[in-house]
């Protein structure tokens, strides 16, 4: 039979138990109380310490995941900064190749000297007409050599509609992309109209 290991039987009476228990029997009301305040000021004390200790560990860790969320930050605002310092030296450059799949939006493209035409302020010597600074001289009317007669008044009622004397100018003004290509097939010469009617077909 196996030896009865010491402290096994927990409930056993035992001279220091017994003394324990007269001492807190032989107490005070005032000690009573004196005794729980201390308990209850040691409990809080050790919680404080536990409650510091923690808070240090949460912040250290906070520390360290701010660092690491700021180095991150930073590592990708490079590797940004470094694609767009390419993409504009590419916008730079000489060659406008492909440069659509590298746009950045950050990126003034419409300032670019091969982008900015200007204004259509150059006006041809010959014709007066206006044209942009980078256009050839003799686009317009060969230096002179092309001379177009004097674009004639229409004639009514089309030139009252267009100047608006016309009672129907404002609808005529408004829809005249449709009348154009309502009529722009029909300069060909013929000289027989047909209609097309339920009748003919």
């Amino acid at each position: 039979m196996p030896t009865k290991r010491k402290g096994a039987n927990l409930s056993r009476d035992t001279n220091k138990s017994r003394s324990i228990r007269n001492r807190r029997a032989q107490r005070t009301e005032e000690q009573v109380q004196e005794e729980n305040t201390g308990a209850r000021e040691r409990m809080a004390q050790l919680r404080q310490e536990q409650l510091d200790d923690t808070r240090a560990e949460c912040n250290e860790v906070m520390r360290l995941e701010q660092r690491q969320s700021h180095r991150f930050t930073v590592n990708r605002r490079r590797v940004n900064d470094q694609q767009r310092q390419q993409a504009h030296r590419a916008f730079v450059a000489t060659s406008f190749l492909r440069l659509a799949f590298q746009y950045e939006p950050d990126i003034e493209y419409y300032a670019h000297s091969k982008v900015v035409i200007g204004a259509m302020d150059k006006e041809c010597p010959y014709c007066h007409a206006l044209k942009f600074k980078n256009e050839p001289a003799g686009m317009c009317c060969e230096s002179g050599k092309v001379q177009l007669p004097e674009i004639e008044t229409p004639p009514e009622p089309l030139n009252g509609l267009l100047i608006g004397t016309n009672p129907d100018s404002n609808v005529f003004l408004k829809s005249i992309r449709t009348f154009n290509s309502c009529s722009q097939m029909t300069s060909f010469g013929a000289t027989e109209i047909v209609q097309n009617t339920n009748a003919n077909g």
